[in-house]
């Protein structure tokens, strides 16, 4: 093999690996995204849940208050 097939070889290569890191970083990026896009429907979520639970709280504290012995009516 001459010297020149090497060269070529190496800048083959190396042509080769920087499309590969290309690709790397647009997976990166795309990977990105989705974990923001995770990240904010966990958020939602969350939020949807607690506001869930207060609801069901107020029925519940309704709910014993209205089991409460009373005073009678004068």
């Amino acid at each position: 093999m001459s010297s020149t097939e090497k060269v070529f070889g190496i800048v083959k290569s190396v042509i080769l690996m920087h499309e590969r890191f290309d690709g790397l970083d647009e997976r990166i990026r795309r990977l990105d995204g989705d974990l923001t896009n995770l990240s904010r429907s966990h958020s939602d979520l969350a939020q949807r849940v607690a506001r869930i639970e207060g609801v069901m709280e107020g029925y519940a504290r309704a709910s014993a208050a209205s089991n409460r012995p009373r005073l009678p009516k004068k």
